[in-house]
């Protein structure tokens, strides 16, 4: 009988564990912080998305060249 609690309480911890990791995933999408938060979860599942992702920001915070005296 006191197996079958020890089990009960670990899968209880595991589904817990996992619950928690979604709900924080799904908070992290609508905020708009998934980058920040649960970016070292995708770097290790999923490289490519995250690879693009950096190129996306970089990109974004890249800044036109401002134009020349010449050029006026």
């Amino acid at each position: 009988m006191g197996g079958i609690w020890i089990l009960l309480v670990s899968l209880a911890a595991v589904g817990g564990l996992l619950g928690l990791l979604a709900w924080a995933a799904a908070r992290s999408r609508r905020r708009g912080i998934g980058a920040s938060m649960m970016g070292p979860f995708e770097e290790m599942w999923h490289p490519t998305a995250a690879e693009s992702r950096v190129e996306l920001r970089v990109q974004n915070e890249r800044k036109s060249p401002l134009p020349s005296p010449e050029d006026l």
